[in-house]
């Protein structure tokens, strides 16, 4: 492959550096002799047209690490000289290539050089952001017209939807395509005789713990990985603050249509379950996070963060007065679903419908876990 020179190259985005040396990895890699720090030069760049669903703007905004590929290593890892003028070696999250002698490795090599060799990238974070002795980071990496490079070598049937933990801000999108790509039966599905990690079987119930549910945060990864009518097994296990308990549930996300029955809402700021009486009447046990805990020994006391939440409050979903379509729940006053008459409600967070097994009403108790 011929080397991209200076005229040819992206111009990158002076934001900030990534200390350290990385750790010379015994590969051979596609290099550019030309890359060096001076190449990557400030400026407002010109973006081409937007990726479906990810705007430009979205890659500026939500990506700090700029910088430039000046390697290929294979199909998953790139080197990339930042702005401070280190050199990064980068991981893909959420994807496995083949590699050294494996099927279609230098097809994989040579298609993420083609996309990726020389050009100006921005890079997002996940929850584990390098390997353990820091020498490959683990980065979501997306040119400036908003092309995900992990989603390009999944498409196009160069590597594997891979579920790494606790990695998993995209990873719903990855498996997708990836179920995409086997269908087609493009690169190593047709040509390799690759076999999925990620496919499940039809009928198949998505184990998740109560524990990951149950936080304070807009959005779950673990749910991330959900499609709308997916079986979920939730699960808690034995502890100091309540016994062990699982039960099936239909996952649906927000927006979707449902017919009433008991189920769990979930919602950034508690767990709201939900219950019909035998005259239709329905009640929800609202359950809401406290930020901070007083703990107190005589004289003494001190405050600490913890993740605890009132005892849940037994009360009635009633009509907003102003919007009367809109049912909700009285302390705190929030929506939980719109009325659209005939028995069909629409979730406005998402909701995981009771099936079978347990259906506690689950709040942290005074150890700090899961009751």
């Amino acid at each position: 492959m011929a080397a991209v020179t200076g005229a040819d190259m992206d111009t990158g985005i002076d934001l900030q550096d990534i200390k350290g040396e990385i750790h010379a990895m015994n590969h051979k890699t596609l290099s550019i002799a030309a890359l060096v720090g001076s190449a990557i030069l400030a400026l407002t760049p010109a973006f081409p047209a937007q990726a479906a669903g990810r705007r430009p703007s979205d890659i500026l905004a939500y990506t700090p690490e700029a910088g430039q590929v000046t390697n290929v290593i294979d199909g998953q890892t790139i080197q990339v000289a930042l702005s401070g003028g280190s050199t990064v070696t980068v991981r893909y999250i959420g994807i496995t290539a083949p590699t050294g002698s494996e099927c279609m490795a230098w097809q994989a090599t040579n298609d993420n050089a083609a996309l990726m060799l020389g050009k100006t990238v921005r890079m997002e974070k996940d929850a584990l952001e390098a390997s353990p002795d820091g020498s490959v980071l683990y980065r979501y990496v997306y040119l400036l017209n908003a092309t995900m490079a992990n989603e390009e070598m999944i498409k196009n049937g160069d590597a594997k939807a891979t579920i790494v933990a606790p990695n998993l801000k995209h990873q719903g999108t990855l498996n997708d395509l990836e179920a995409q790509a086997r269908a087609s039966g493009v690169g190593v599905w047709g040509a390799c005789g690759a076999t999925s990690t990620v496919a499940k079987a039809p009928g198949t119930c998505v184990t998740i713990t109560a524990e990951a549910l149950y936080t304070r945060v807009d959005k779950v990864p673990e749910v991330g990985l959900l499609h709308d009518g997916d079986c979920v097994t939730i699960y808690k296990a034995a502890n100091q603050d309540g016994p062990a308990w699982q039960g099936q549930y239909i996952y649906h996300p927000a927006g979707t249509v449902v017919g009433l029955a008991p189920m769990y809402f979930r919602w950034k700021d508690g767990m709201v379950s939900i219950h019909i009486d035998s005259a239709g009447l329905i009640t929800a046990d609202v359950v809401r996070y406290t930020k901070t805990r007083v703990f107190t020994f005589g004289s003494f006391s001190f405050s600490r963060d913890f993740p605890v939440a009132e005892y849940p409050t037994t009360q009635s979903v009633l009509p907003d007065p102003g919007r009367p379509e809109m049912l909700q729940t009285q302390n705190p006053r929030a929506w939980l679903m719109q009325d659209l008459g005939n028995g069909k409600y629409k979730a406005l967070t998402d909701v995981f419908v009771y099936q079978s097994g347990d259906y506690p009403v689950v709040y942290y108790g005074g150890y700090g876990g899961l009751h």
